[in-house]
């Protein structure tokens, strides 16, 4: 009898999940707030409902062997219905609920990396009182980088404070104070571990983030630091998901200081946008490692066949003639694939898919990234959109 597997979310990292576990005998149910949604429709089972809904929660359950999720926001209802179906021998849940609790509020993830030994930056927290902001600088400096604890993704939710002129603009209530990394490239590391322990990496990749909104633009596969850079990378992004006691694909999101050290930003407890290469580039990809960790399988190679460049396809006056009406899918030339999740370009840089590309190097890789992003937004004249 084929596995049972459960998603709470259905944005494009749920669809990727349902597309990876038909080819691995998994069949999947996923919370959906539609079941026209392009995850429903690539489910077994689609439940509609949120996951402020304990009955649409519930049913989930009941076709789920395994309850995994494609995003870390989960809200307490669903946590509890989870924790109460899991007691019961009803269900299993992977990333456990413990791990999803802790790196879901930066505050409870930061104090988790500190107490762990891990290496992160310097932060403060703040219970958003008079003078809460300012005592934090006192201690961590300019720029001064505030956090929101729960939702923040995509750009959202991160502002930087330059100097005591900007106090005001600080958020009230609870939040995150962090010191700035100063000059830094990020690196990002998918580990995937399994049931019994079993871990491996994939490649380390360089990331790039537009800059005006914080929101992941460019990815390359490998990174181009050297390998003893790289080997520290690794190490620290495994301990955390042991000391995390992690099953699942977690994206390590790393900070390379001037200094050399490697420090950890944040951590996702779930498959990653920095991880998409591996659908083009990787002996297997982040997706189907995630299924096999969950269900107990055997991990496949994450080794890398060839070097890949990843761009995001993120909501832009350029890009929003080419985005409307796509409907979710992959469109194939050669070396380079242009991803559709199949959502309205109706949010300034949202995410509305992805192009992936390989070659010889990670410079002629991106190089026909660009090609196929020019050709989207600078369509030729008499092409087919």
């Amino acid at each position: 009898m084929a596995i049972r597997v459960g998603i709470v979310g259905d944005g494009q990292l749920g669809m990727l999940l349902c597309e990876a576990a038909a080819r691995l005998d998994i069949t999947t149910a996923i919370l959906t707030g539609s079941d026209s949604s392009a995850a429903a429709q690539r489910a077994d089972v689609a439940v509609v409902g949120s996951m402020d809904d304990a009955a649409a929660v519930a049913r989930l359950v009941s076709h789920s062997d395994i309850v995994t999720y494609e995003r870390e926001d989960v809200s307490s209802t669903a946590l509890q219905v989870l924790r109460e179906a899991e007691a019961a021998g009803k269900v299993r849940c992977y990333p456990r609920l413990a791990t999803i609790e802790t790196i879901q509020d930066k505050a409870l993830q930061k104090s988790w990396l500190a107490r762990a030994g891990l290496p992160t930056l310097p932060f403060r927290l703040s219970d958003g009182s008079d003078g809460s902001a300012a005592e934090a600088a006192d201690s961590l400096g300019y720029p001064l980088v505030q956090k929101s604890l729960r939702g923040g993704f995509d750009g959202r939710g991160v502002q930087l404070i330059r100097g005591p002129g900007e106090l005001d603009r600080c958020w009230p209530g609870e939040s995150l104070y962090e010191a700035y990394a100063g000059t830094f490239t990020e690196i990002a590391v998918m580990v995937v571990r399994g049931i019994d322990g079993d871990i491996l990496t994939f490649p380390p990749v360089d990331m790039t983030f537009n800059t005006d909104h914080s929101v992941l633009d460019w990815v390359l596969a490998p990174s181009a630091f050297d390998d003893d850079v790289l080997a520290d990378a690794e190490r620290v992004a495994v301990q955390a998901i042991e000391a995390l006691d992690g099953v699942g694909v977690f994206g390590v999101e790393l900070f390379r200081l001037e200094n050399g050290d490697i420090l950890i930003n944040e951590i996702s407890p779930r498959v990653h946008n920095a991880g998409h290469y591996t659908l083009d580039a990787t002996e297997s990809s982040q997706f189907e490692q995630h299924l096999r960790a969950i269900a107990g399988m055997p991990l496949a190679s994450t080794a890398l066949r060839h070097p890949a460049a990843m761009r995001n396809l993120l909501c832009t006056a350029p890009l929003q003639a080419a985005a409307e009406g796509r409907a979710a899918g992959c469109d194939r030339d050669g070396d380079t694939a242009v991803y559709w999740y199949g959502k309205a370009p109706t949010r300034a840089m949202r995410k509305l898919g992805h192009i992936t590309a390989t070659g010889h190097t990670t410079t002629e890789a991106a190089d026909r990234v660009a090609d196929a992003y020019n050709q989207l937004i600078n369509p030729e004249p008499g092409a087919v959109a």
